[in-house]
Formats: structure tokens, sequence, C-alpha cells
């Protein structure tokens, strides 16, 4: 048994915005299909790419046709990056996102002197805040102040009005005990992953240890025997996959191996019991999105790679999410750029896209 693709959508696309990294989708009480995204003014054709830009939007988007037609963006969040969102089983959604504070290069330069680490190498001087988390009670019309991940040993807050230096992509995973995980990470010279849990339906979390060194960007996922998997981008080797797990809610993880090339992935649950691993692809031989299927409980790793989408211009596209749509099959979204719609390849518009596949 195999996956195949029944449809693509163009989700949002706009020459006239960047779309970065990455998008998120659930289905909503209704079945509606809720993508959240992140745009901002495209400066492409000037040849800067607006990945960190500090103008940032955090929007949704929903669809009541599986896909064909998408409603208007509309803004809730600025400034942040990553957008990561997830249906709670009470029907309360959850966001969660990081955010560089920017600052002046006075600011900048005083806080590294006195905390270490590098000046920011883009063209915007900022300050990792931190992560947080924000609920809303009805479907993303209203959102909560933010709730931080703090208190992480060894990385306290670079200034009074900052928070833990940690940043974020990757998913929020209610287990079936009810409790929410969430993983983030320190970047740096060297990338540690660390743990986040919530025991009153993501009001509070605490840190909980740390998952894995040398690795960042995690998703998290939940197999039928209750072991908890986690999918990491390899920091030294960062072409690769990662996996590891834990057999005791998180308390403690196996040590990582290598799962495949590509990165950073998502995981959702088949129809059939599988698990449908996708991920980004960023290198030559086919820029793009990438899927293959595991086992149940993701210990083999199927040989065979179906090809989502393998005709980007420039590396800078994949990130995707996924999510079970109500008739089995499975949406994926992701950021992508098409080889030719631009006379420079760097020049091509980023946009957000769906495509959906079933088992076969």
């Amino acid at each position: 048994m195999s996956i195949r693709v029944t449809d693509y959508q163009t989700v949002f696309a706009d020459p006239g915005y960047y779309c970065g990294p990455g998008p998120t989708l659930i289905v909503a009480d209704d079945g509606r299909l809720v993508v959240s995204f992140r745009r901002v003014l495209s400066w492409l054709a000037e040849d800067y790419v607006s990945h960190w830009h500090p103008a940032t939007e955090t929007c949704l988007t929903h669809s009541k046709d599986e896909g064909r037609h998408w409603s208007p963006p509309t803004t809730f969040l600025a400034g942040h990056q990553c957008p990561n969102l997830l249906r709670l089983r009470n029907g309360r959604w959850l966001h969660h996102t990081h955010r560089f504070e920017l600052v002046t290069d006075a600011i900048e330069q005083k806080i590294v002197a006195q905390t270490g680490g590098n000046l920011s190498d883009g063209r915007w001087p900022g300050i990792q805040r931190g992560t947080c988390v924000h609920l809303s009670e009805d479907e993303g019309v209203h959102w909560s102040e933010p709730t931080f991940l703090d208190d992480v040993p060894g990385q306290p807050p670079r200034h009074p009005l900052l928070h833990a230096p940690i940043a974020v992509r990757g998913n929020a995973l209610q287990l079936t005990d009810g409790r929410i995980l969430i993983s983030a990470y320190h970047g740096g010279e060297t990338n540690t992953c660390y743990l986040f849990s919530s025991a009153d339906e993501g009001l509070s979390f605490n840190y909980a240890g740390v998952l894995a060194e040398d690795h960042n960007e995690t998703f998290l996922h939940q197999t039928p025997s209750g072991r908890i998997v986690a999918f990491m981008r390899r920091w030294s080797d960062s072409e690769y996959l990662s996996k590891c797990h834990s057999d005791d809610g998180g308390e403690s993880w196996s040590e990582p191996v290598r799962v495949c090339r590509g990165y950073p992935a998502c995981a959702s649950s088949l129809p059939s019991g599988k698990v449908l691993l996708v991920y980004g692809y960023r290198f030559e031989d086919g820029y793009g999105t990438r899927a293959r299927c595991l086992d149940a409980e993701c210990d083999q790793v199927e040989e065979d790679e179906v090809l989502l989408r393998a005709d980007g211009a420039v590396a800078d596209l994949g990130y995707p999410d996924a999510a079970q749509l109500p008739d089995g099959r499975v949406g994926i979204v992701y950021y992508h750029n098409r080889a030719h719609q631009a006379d420079v390849p760097a020049h091509c518009p980023r946009y957000i896209e769906l495509c959906i596949v079933e088992e076969v």
C-alpha cells in the first residue's frame, strides 16, 4: 500500500507577498480546512529574501470546499515567525510561535556584550524574545495573551523584557492522557531541543527536560502503543532528518538515528494505521516536498519515496504540515516556489500550496 496525489490547490499566492516557512493545517469542528501561514511584502526582485522581516504577518484562511476556494487572509499576529496551530480535543485552538524583537544596533550590541553570542547577520538587528503560546475559544476570532515557555536551565532571558531565547518550528501534540507537549530549541553554535508540557489544556507550560542535543525543528507524534516519536532536523549534519522516541511519556528519550535526507518533517496517521512522513527536500536534484510511509510504530521506513513537488527553483521551500481530512485523505500544506516563474530563479514568488493524498 502506498499513496498517490489526488489534488493540488493554491492556498495563498500573491507576487506582492513573500510567504515563508511554514504553514500549518487543522480541520475545524464543521469540517473547514484552516491554514495558518506567514507573509510579508516581497522584496525578491530587489534580491532580498524577507525570511526574518520584522513586519511579518501571521494569517488565517479557511476553505469550505476541500481547498478549492479560500477566504481572504485575516492577520492575527505581527512580527512573529513559524506559525504552529493545533485544535485541542475540547475545541480550543492553540497556536505557538517565536519572535525576534526588533531593536537598535546599540541595544543589540549591548545585549550581546553582556550575554555573549553573535550579532544578527541579517539586515535587521534583533534579539530572540522567546517562544509563546496563544489560545482561542472562538476558532481564531480572538486570542489570549501570550504564555511564554521559560525556566530553561542555562538559558536565561537576555534582557529583563525578554524570555528564554528559544525558537520553535514544529507541532504541539496532545497525548492520549490529555497532556500537551511542545518542543522548542536553542540555536547558536550548537543546538538543543527542549521539551515542555502542559497538564491544563495549554493554560500553562512547564519545562520538562532535554529531548536531544545537536537537533532542532522537531515534530512530535504518538503511536498506538503510546510511544512518542520525535522527528528532528539534525544540526551538525543538516541535510538529514533524525528520529528518537520515548516510552515513558517524555521522561527519557532514545538516541537519535538517521531517517532520510530532507528536513524538517511532519507526520500524520493514515486510515490503514501507517504513518505518512512528509519533509522538505532542499537539494538541487529536485527542490520540493517529498513523503514516505512508516509502520504504525514508526520503526520501519519504506524505501519508496513519493515526490509531492520536485519543480522548485531554489531551496527556499518546504516546511510541510499535514492533517487527516474527514474523508480519510491527508491534506499537506507547504510553502513553495516554481522554476520558470521568474527570469532569475531566486526571484520566483513564494506561495502556500495544499496537496491532498490518499492510500492506494
